[in-house]
């Protein structure tokens, strides 16, 4: 029996299907540890994780000692209470998503000092790796050496895989487990959603048109302004925008589309409740700058919409080519409303880049991640004994 220790930040729903398969895998006793279940930037936050009926035994960290969360705050109360279960417990393998919060760095110095092996995940990106002076100097000292260390790197993606190599991964380190969604699910809830979709597209005056969805926080650096500045560019009958999200940068949207009927800001948008905007939409628009992944892209493309994104997104460098969608070279909203423009006047275009969104997100499935970093983790833990 193996006991592996797996290292998160917060319960973001998407993960949850990954670890309960991971859960399953036979031989293994796996522990999910959250530093919080609480993430103020996205809002998520669930309760009853630790006693949810699930493969695998979860562990909020920052609850452990409550008396220490209110004096030195979550990630330092975290990285305690995770370094007091390390040594209680002392898993045999270790997976850590992230490499600099404290919970992560106290982790993977542990494993370091104690020779357990470990993998690294995350959705670190090699396009936007671009710390400057003393801070370039200290990331790369540190990730050189987890790299060095590393037993398994769990690479996500491309623009994943070039980051770890930039760092001095080795090919017998690199395992793919590529970034996934239940694309099953977001199949089958856009198509339930479909009828209540058309009438709401109706209602908002947008049947015949062509609409272009964006999901997500309404933050500076998701770069939803060029979203409206193209639509109202573009200055088209045939083409509606949603705005399905919220977020400190509502206000300065709002103003900015000055009321116009072919926007509709949709609010806070629950997760549950996402289908339904997808199955309004044809296009999803993703014009984020520093964008590591952008999971939105893999569910949009299992609801079936055509996809335009920035080329350094870590998922259009993957899964978006002129098949399914558009990459965006700038982040100007001249070159964004031409796209708008060219498929708002094609229906026909994009009906075929939509069917292929459905075909191409098949093989980036929720059960290929978890055979990849089962994989990942039984191999290096042999060599590993091997080596001792």
């Amino acid at each position: 029996m193996i006991n592996v220790l797996l290292l998160n930040n917060v319960p973001a729903p998407y993960f949850n299907p990954l670890f309960e398969l991971l859960g399953r895998e036979p031989d293994w006793r796996l522990t999910v540890c959250y530093v919080s279940d609480w993430n103020r930037d996205v809002a998520w936050r669930e309760t009853g994780l630790e006693t949810r009926a699930t493969s695998h035994r979860t562990v909020i960290l920052d609850r452990m000692y409550p008396a220490l969360s209110r004096l030195l705050g979550s990630s330092a109360a975290a990285a305690i209470a995770l370094l007091a279960k390390l040594l209680r417990e002392r898993p045999d393998y270790l997976v850590c998503y992230g490499y600099t919060l404290k919970p992560q760095m106290t982790a993977l110095l542990w494993a370091m000092i104690t020779g357990v092996p470990f993998a690294v995940a995350g959705d670190a990106n090699v396009y936007i790796d671009n710390p400057t002076g003393l801070k370039r100097m200290l990331k790369g000292l540190w990730l050189r050496r987890v790299t060095a260390r590393a037993a398994a790197l769990i690479v996500i993606g491309t623009a994943n895989r070039l980051f770890w190599e930039s760092y001095g991964a080795r090919p017998g380190q690199l395992f793919e487990a590529r970034f996934a969604v239940d694309n099953e699910l977001y199949r089958r809830a856009c198509e339930a959603a479909n009828d209540a979709a058309l009438d709401k597209r109706a209602l908002l005056g947008f049947a015949g048109r062509t609409v272009f969805l964006y999901a997500g926080r309404l933050v500076k650096r998701k770069n939803v302004d060029l979203i409206i500045r193209a639509a109202q560019q573009a200055s088209s009958d045939r083409i509606a925008v949603i705005i399905a999200g919220d977020g400190e940068d509502h206000d300065r949207l709002a103003t900015l589309a000055d009321g116009s009927s072919a926007i509709h800001f949709a609010g806070r948008v629950e997760p549950a409740d996402l289908p339904l905007y997808y199955a309004m939409s044809d296009v999803l628009v993703l014009p984020a700058e520093q964008e590591p992944w952008g999971l939105v892209v893999n569910e949009a493309m299992a609801a079936g919409l055509a996809i335009i994104a920035h080329r350094h997104c870590g998922a259009a460098v993957d899964l978006v080519d002129q098949e399914n969608g558009c990459l965006l070279r700038d982040f100007s909203a001249d070159e964004l409303a031409r796209e708008m423009q060219r498929l708002a006047g094609d229906e026909e275009l994009v009906s075929g880049m939509k069917m292929r969104s459905k075909e191409k997100i098949k093989a980036w499935s929720v059960e290929s991640a978890a055979q990849g970093i089962a994989r990942a983790i039984r191999q290096t833990a042999v060599n590993a004994e091997n080596n001792r």
